[in-house]
């Protein structure tokens, strides 16, 4: 059965298989990896927390953690977690201190505590207090167990659960996409060949049955064939052998067209549509006196969300007391066709967000508090939405788009080339033809005997060349492999040894950005201290020694979703402090982003 479907739509079939277990596979292997091997009810009273045995199957690195809903007390919340203010000196809320054991078949493997991990994750809903952060091996019998040293039992109302999870997730997630949109392609290859070689195998079946007799009759000619003369004879070749009847434009041609004129129009349209999104309606300079700021009336067209904040300069070099988290409060109220349809009143903050939908939007914003000493800083009011997975759709499915173009112009190319040799040895049927009508006159001198011999045509024209052109599976095959060469550019595009350091660059103007609402974004700035004297290190503005980098950055990152660490410097400052810094934070795999002075 697998010798009567043809080779190409052997490959075809194969292809569409890889691409389903490739998608499949990452799906299933997702769907079984153990996230979260742990989330269990817990009290954050004083006293010892066991938990059942558990299995880890994910060669990765987890955090332990302690999550707490906010809503029976948000501020003594953020006190039990780590945050101190006056709220917390005066209601005695103690922060969450515990250590921690992790066993495997009753053998400690890994252990910590808090004061060795002091990281934090908050929100809205829920805070957490991390515990400390592990790396083992997969195994099935793994426990854990936790002393809590200082807590408070009130804080049971906000159920609190002890969780274990895996501290790269995103890292694993991001890769889905990626794979969705490789096996879409090789899935779309494996179809295109399929319906090439089902659209040849009908063309065929069709050809064989109009095809009543051949140049070249094997064996005896049948009884009662007599061949009386050159019109009898050409009488019976237009009777039996009736003139193709081809239609104008075959299958594979009309393929073509499609796949040529889907490819051209997506392209053309995805481009329109991605050029033509509103990512950043409002951008506009303001001053952050005391009062209010009404933007221009804006247009959103697309159903996403979007921040809206004040966007500062280099505020880091400001003086410790006006800083924006201690000096900026604000408070907002959008307006859609004169309803309110988003506000945001919170004195702790200066970043929100709401839920766009397509529309003509009215923006009125509030400064509180005199915040004025940031003016220095150029502060913009900003509203905006991330474009970086539209980007990455859109170029996507322009390469798509791309690709189809270029297959139906190869199979436009195919098309035309088959037709011509189909003409060509169309010319040699006919020229055989008359040749044969010739013969056949000949031999009914010879007599009526001869009708019942072994009569054959010889072959009178050389073979064609078994290689004599570029034949359609080569020239598939070719794309397909040119295409899965281009996607292993792609993917191999990093040189395995480090020819620098990779960094990225904040345009000028643009600030560094917070990784969620209750997080400062990690700054590292470096200040000049002279010829021949190594630069001061301040992290978040706090003074930091050299040998204690390492340790800074760790904890930081770990308080933070977003691993991403912004170095800045004075203009003359050597250039190997500050690959000194990058180093460090690279170590733990953050992204780091230069600082580039305002534009003059």
């Amino acid at each position: 059965m697998a010798r009567r479907i043809p080779l190409r739509a052997r490959i075809g079939l194969v292809l569409i298989l890889a691409a389903a277990a490739i998608y499949g596979g990452y799906e299933w292997w997702m769907a079984t990896r153990t996230w979260v091997p742990l989330d269990m009810p817990v009290s954050v009273a004083p006293g010892h927390i066991r938990s059942p045995e558990f299995k880890i199957n994910l060669d990765a690195g987890f955090w332990i953690f302690v999550e707490v809903e906010t809503k029976p007390d948000p501020q003594g919340v953020a006190c039990l977690i780590g945050y101190r203010d006056d709220y917390c000196r005066k209601n005695a809320v103690s922060e969450l201190r515990a250590s921690w054991t992790l066993s495997d078949s009753g053998r400690v493997v890994a252990q910590g505590s808090t004061e060795k991990y002091p990281a934090v994750r908050g929100g809205m809903v829920t805070k957490a207090r991390g515990l400390g952060d592990f790396v083992v091996p997969p195994g099935k019998h793994y426990v854990l167990d936790v002393d809590i040293l200082d807590g408070g039992r009130r804080f049971d109302a906000g159920h609190p659960r002890l969780w274990i999870a895996q501290s790269y997730y995103w890292q694993f997630e991001d890769l889905r996409t990626p794979l969705l949109l490789f096996a879409a392609l090789l899935a779309q290859i494996g179809a295109v060949l399929l319906a090439i070689a089902l659209a040849e195998a009908i063309s065929r079946k069709r050809e064989e049955q109009r095809e009543r007799v051949r140049l070249t009759w094997p064996g005896p000619l049948p009884a009662g064939s007599v061949f009386e003369s050159a019109s009898a004879e050409a009488s019976y070749v237009a009777k039996d052998i009736p003139p193709r009847r081809r239609s104008t434009l075959p299958r594979s041609a009309w393929l073509g067209l499609a796949l040529l004129l889907f490819g051209a129009i997506s392209f053309v349209v995805v481009r329109h549509w991605y050029r033509t999104r509103i990512f950043t309606p409002v951008d506009l300079p303001v001053s952050l006196a005391a009062g209010h700021i009404r933007a221009e009336p804006f247009r959103i067209n697309l159903r996403a969300t979007y921040q809206v904040w004040i966007e500062t300069g280099e505020w880091w070099m400001l003086p410790q007391p006006c800083q924006p988290n201690s000096v900026l409060q604000t408070k907002w109220e959008l307006f859609r066709e004169g309803k309110v349809v988003g506000q945001y009143d919170d004195a702790t903050g200066y970043f929100s967000d709401f839920e766009g939908e397509p529309g003509v939007y009215d923006l009125d914003f509030q400064v509180v508090s005199d915040a004025s000493c940031l003016n220095q800083t150029h502060p913009r009011l900003r509203v905006h939405t991330d474009s970086s997975d539209y980007e990455f759709y859109a170029g996507y499915s322009q390469w798509v788009g791309a690709i189809c173009f270029a297959t139906g112009v190869s199979l436009i190319i195919l098309t035309v080339v088959g037709r011509l040799r189909w003409r060509a040895a169309e010319a040699v049927n006919l020229n055989l033809s008359s040749s044969v009508g010739s013969s056949s006159v000949e031999s009914t001198s010879v007599g009526s005997s001869s009708a019942g011999q072994n009569f054959q045509w010889a072959q009178r024209l050389p073979l064609r060349r078994p290689i004599s052109g570029l034949p359609a599976f080569g020239l598939a095959g070719g794309m397909i492999f040119a295409i899965l060469a281009m996607l292993m550019m792609l993917i191999t595009a990093n040189p395995m040894n480090s020819k620098g350091l990779w960094v990225h660059l904040l345009k000028p103007g643009q600030g560094a950005a917070k990784s969620d609402e209750w997080t400062e974004p990690l700054i590292v700035r470096l200040k000049d201290m002279g010829p021949g004297n190594r630069a001061s290190l301040y992290v978040n503005s706090k003074p930091v020694a050299w040998e204690s980098l390492d340790r800074e950055l760790k904890q930081e990152l770990a308080r933070r979703k977003d691993w991403v660490v912004y170095v800045g410097g004075d203009d003359r400052l050597p250039w190997n402090n500050v690959t000194d810094v990058i180093d460090v934070a690279r170590k733990y795999h953050a992204k780091v982003f230069l600082i580039t002075n305002s534009a003059p």
